[in-house]
């Protein structure tokens, strides 16, 4: 952790300042040491990431429960499927629907940021980042951003974010907020870390695919409870089928001049969709489908809902395909 990064921070408990106590540092960054509040709580910074989770794992409600098996979801994942990508620059900037120039100069807040796949772009294009996780995934995200002097990784919770109030010029979660509890309460507990004329942006799934996603829940109801190491097998088994019997044939098909035009007209867009990337994505995605303990689906009146009663102006909402909805406020 940069010592800069301190002055960003809130004790995720009271919301008063934390103060760096003595630590060892590598280079320009703190490795270990231990973040203190006045209120008596204090947090250690271990493998130069600030651990600023305010509660013991093993919640005791319905809703600390599904946290932690989300956490541990997450956490399997995004440290078994942790590999860059280069696409992921085009997909950031999709599910952002920003261009590069938007993030240059400007202090952001990645919330939720898995294992740093867009924060590593937000970074690139000149934000000075803080990627914020509950889980394990984010030692997997600091591996990925460490080359970058202007980042930093924080283990914190959505609901109980550990910065102070106006402290970034914008904030994203991507691909996060319809996998948490409260959804809603997610997104309204980032809002007051944003400063006045600030942005707000937010990827979450569609609604579109009624049936699509009736079927995937009656299967994940029971699929989101087995064991890892079966999820990872089932989830290898999935992609492979995909491979075999779709995405080779149809990159078969389009590098064939007679058969192109039939293969783009009838594949399913799923398919087109992940031709694009390596077979290591689909494998993940597969895993995230059938792991995730919860699944919410949005539409645009859904997420204009959150954004009026939030307050935000200048919104903007509008679809990614058939897949997810973006959304984009000021505060």
């Amino acid at each position: 952790m940069r010592k800069r990064t301190v002055e960003l921070l809130a004790c995720p408990r009271c919301r008063r300042a934390l103060t760096l106590e003595a630590g060892s540092q590598g280079g320009e960054r703190v490795v270990r040491g231990t973040l203190a509040c006045d209120c008596g709580k204090r947090f250690p910074i271990v493998d130069a990431i600030p651990r600023l989770v305010a509660r013991d794992d093993g919640g005791t409600t319905a809703f600390e429960e599904l946290q932690d098996r989300t956490r541990r979801s997450f956490g399997y994942q995004w440290t078994t499927f942790g590999d860059m990508v280069e696409r992921f620059r085009e997909d950031f900037l999709v599910y952002t629907g920003m261009p590069p120039e938007f993030f240059l100069g400007k202090v952001g807040l990645d919330a939720g940021c898995g294992f740093g796949r867009h924060l590593f772009y937000a970074a690139s294009m000149g934000a000075e980042m803080v990627g914020m996780d509950f889980s394990a995934a984010a030692t997997q995200a600091f591996r990925n951003v460490q080359g970058l002097a202007n980042v930093d990784v924080v283990q914190g919770d959505i609901f109980r974010p550990p910065f102070r109030e106006t402290a970034f010029d914008f904030v994203y979660s991507i691909g996060v907020l319809h996998h948490l509890p409260d959804p809603e309460q997610g997104f309204r507990s980032l809002l007051p870390l944003v400063k006045p004329g600030g942005a707000v942006l937010v990827w979450v799934y569609s609604k579109s695919r009624r049936w699509t996603n009736t079927l995937l829940e009656a299967a994940r109801s029971c699929t989101s409870r087995l064991p890892f190491g079966a999820l990872k097998a089932l989830s290898f088994l999935g992609a492979a089928v995909d491979w075999t019997c779709f995405i080779g044939p149809y990159k078969a098909a389009v590098r064939c001049g007679p058969l192109r035009a039939f293969a783009e007209r009838f594949m399913f867009p799923r398919i087109k969709l992940y031709a694009r990337y390596p077979f290591q994505v689909a494998y993940a995605d597969w895993f995230d489908r059938l792991s995730a303990p919860v699944r919410y689906y949005y539409d645009e009146a859904d997420l204009r809902g959150w954004a009026q009663r939030a307050g935000l102006r200048q919104v903007r909402i509008s679809p990614t395909g058939h897949y997810g909805f973006r959304l984009y406020g000021e505060v």
